[in-house]
C-alpha cells in the first residue's frame, strides 16, 4: 500500500534487493514479457495524442486511459481495445503509469531537440548552422520495445510474512498465486513498504521493495536564515586526486555578513583507486590490440569483452561513490549543516592521451560527478539537507581572507623546488601577501562564500583566526541575465583598464 502524503513533509522512495527463492522462475519471465507488452501497448495509444497525455492529470490518468482500452457492461466500444485478455486492473495500471513516464520523456526530448534545430536555422552562416545541426544530434524516437521489471502493485501480492510473500504470476494461459521465499537486509528505521518489482537477474529470481518515508522539511533556505539570522553550510572542493574531498563548515551571520570557519573534512581514497582503474584499463587496451576487431563499420570489438575486468572497475568505483559521499553525509550532520555546496562540474571534460590514461581521467571525472548526485539523495533523504551548486571560475586562485589574486605551484615552483614539488605544483598557492595556502582548502572556503555572497544583503568577509576583521574577497556584479559573483581583484582590474 502506499504511503500518503503528510503537510509539512516531502516523501523519500527508495528500493531495497531481496533474493528470491520460487519454484517455477519461468513464470516471472513470462509476467515480464507480459508487463513489457502491454507497456508498449499503451505506449503507442499514448503517442497517438500526446496532448491528451500533457493535459492529463496524474489522477485522472487511469480513467481516461482505461476508458480509451478496456470494456465493460457499460462501455460496449472503445476507441483502442486493449490487445491482451484477463489482465488485472492493478497490473494494468502500473503499465499505465510506465507508459506515460516513456511518452513523457520523449515529448519533452522532442521538443528540447526542436528548439535546437530552429536555433540551427535561423543561424547567419551555414557553417554555424552545419555546427549547431551536429550538435543537437538525432532526433528522439520512441523505443520499439522495452525491458522492465513486472510492477506488482498492492492487489497483486498478499500475506507478507518479511520472509514469505504470496505473488499473483502469469503463468503464460492463466494468473496463479504463488507462495515465494525472499531474503534481504532489515528495513531502515522509519521506512515502510510500497509496491514490488520481479525479475530474473543472471538465472537468479530477485524482488525489489519500493520502501518510503515521509521526511520532515526544514523550510525554505531564506525562511530559516530570517528566523536564526545566520546559516550553516558545508563547502566541498572535489579533485581527481588525493584527497578526493576537501570540506569547510562555515557559519554565516547576515546582519554582519561575517562567515567563521567551525570544521574541516579532507577524505582520501582517489589514488588508489586511479592506480588499479589505470592497471585494469592497461590489461583491457592490451587484449583488444590482440583481437582482430577490424570490420567494414569500423573497429567493432566483440560483445561482453573483458566484462570480468570492466565488472571490477565498476565495483571499485562503486564503493568508493558510497563511502565518500555517506562520509560527507555524516558529516554534515554532525555539524548541523543546512546546506552542501559543491562546485559545477558539468564541463569537466577528459585530457588527451593513452587509451588508459584517457580513460582513466573520463571515469575520474564521471565519479567526481556521481558523488555530487548520491550525496544530493542521501543528505535529503536521510536528513532533510539541501545541496546547491555554485559556478567554481577562480575559487582556487582568489585568497578567500584578503580577495588578492594567488599563484598557483606551477607558476612559483622555481622559486623553491623542495616546497612545491614535495606538496604537488598545483596543490599550493602563493597570495600577494607571501603566504602560501592549500589550493584545495582555500577553493572550499570560496565555494561556501560564493553561496553565501547570495543569500546575504550585506558584504561577506570570511574572519581570519588571527585578525579582528576580514576582507571582502567575492561581490555581486549586475549583468543582463541577473547578477553574478566575481573576486574582488578581478573587478578592481576591469576597473583599472
Amino acid at each position: 500500500m502506499a504511503l500518503k502524503k503528510e503537510k509539512g513533509h516531502f516523501q523519500v522512495n527508495e528500493s531495497i534487493l531481496a533474493a528470491l527463492n520460487i519454484k517455477h522462475p519461468e513464470y516471472i519471465n513470462t509476467t515480464q514479457a507480459l508487463f513489457n507488452d502491454v507497456v508498449m501497448f499503451y505506449v503507442t495509444v499514448m503517442a497517438n495524442e500526446v496532448s491528451l497525455l500533457i493535459s492529463t492529470s496524474s489522477k485522472d490518468l487511469y480513467v481516461v486511459y482505461e476508458s480509451l482500452t478496456i470494456k465493460t457492461a457499460y462501455r460496449t466500444e472503445v476507441k483502442f481495445p486493449l490487445l491482451f485478455k484477463d489482465v488485472p486492473c492493478d497490473f494494468r495500471r502500473a503499465a499505465i503509469k510506465k507508459a506515460a513516464g516513456i511518452v513523457k520523456s520523449w515529448n519533452t526530448n522532442k521538443i528540447r531537440w526542436d528548439l535546437k534545430i530552429k536555433k540551427a536555422l535561423n543561424s547567419k552562416s551555414l557553417k554555424t548552422q552545419s555546427r549547431l545541426k551536429k550538435k543537437a544530434g538525432k532526433p528522439p524516437i520512441l523505443p520499439t520495445s522495452t525491458n522492465f521489471p513486472a510492477q506488482l502493485y498492492s492487489g497483486m501480492f498478499k500475506d507478507d510474512t518479511l520472509e514469505t510473500v504470496v505473488i499473483k504470476l502469469w503463468t503464460g494461459n492463466a494468473w496463479v498465486w504463488l507462495k515465494v521465499d525472499y531474503f534481504c537486509r532489515e528495513l531502515p528505521q522509519g521506512y515502510t513498504k510500497g509496491s514490488m518489482s520481479v525479475m530474473m537477474c543472471d538465472q537468479q529470481a530477485v524482488l525489489i521493495w519500493t520502501i518510503q518515508k515521509n521526511t520532515p522539511s526544514k523550510g525554505k533556505l531564506d525562511d530559516q536564515i530570517k528566523a536564526l539570522g545566520k546559516i550553516r553550510i558545508l563547502s566541498i572542493d572535489l579533485n581527481l586526486d588525493d584527497p578526493i574531498v576537501v570540506g569547510k563548515v562555515l557559519e554565516g551571520y547576515e546582519d554582519t555578513g561575517v562567515v567563521v570557519e567551525l570544521a574541516n573534512l579532507r577524505l582520501k581514497g582517489n589514488n588508489r583507486l586511479s592506480h588499479l582503474r589505470k592497471r585494469y584499463l592497461g590489461k583491457i587496451a592490451k587484449a583488444k590490440a590482440l583481437t582482430n576487431t577490424h570490420t567494414e563499420l569500423g573497429f567493432l570489438p566483440p560483445k561482453n569483452m573483458c566484462a570480468n575486468l570492466w565488472k571490477r572497475i565498476k565495483q571499485l568505483e562503486k564503493e568508493i561513490i558510497e563511502t565518500i559521499s555517506n562520509s560527507i553525509v555524516e558529516f554534515a550532520q554532525q555539524y548541523n549543516v543546512s546546506v552542501i555546496v559543491f562546485e559545477n562540474l558539468k564541463t569537466l571534460k577528459p585530457q588527451k592521451g593513452k587509451y588508459s590514461k584517457r580513460s582513466n581521467i573520463k571515469r575520474s571525472n564521471w565519479v567526481a560527478k556521481k558523488i555530487q548526485k548520491r550525496t544530493t539523495k542521501k543528505a535529503l533523504n536521510r536528513f532533510s539537507i539541501y545541496t546547491v551548486k555554485v559556478n567554481p571560475a577562480y575559487t582556487s586562485i582568489t585568497d578567500a581572507y584578503n580577495g588578492g589574486k594567488c599563484l598557483r605551484g606551477s607558476q612559483v615552483g622555481a622559486l623553491n623546488l623542495y616546497l612545491w614539488t614535495k606538496n604537488g605544483l598545483g596543490k599550493l598557492v602563493l597570495t600577494p601577501e607571501n603566504k602560501i595556502y592549500d589550493s584545495g582548502e582555500n577553493a572550499a572556503r570560496n565555494i561556501g562564500l560564493k553561496y553565501l555572497v547570495r543569500k546575504f544583503q550585506k558584504p561577506v568577509t570570511l574572519k581570519h583566526p588571527g585578525l579582528s576583521t576580514g576582507c571582502v574577497a567575492w561581490q555581486m556584479t549586475p549583468v543582463d541575465k541577473g547578477t553574478v559573483v566575481i573576486p574582488s581583484w578581478f573587478a578592481c582590474t576591469a576597473i583599472t583598464k
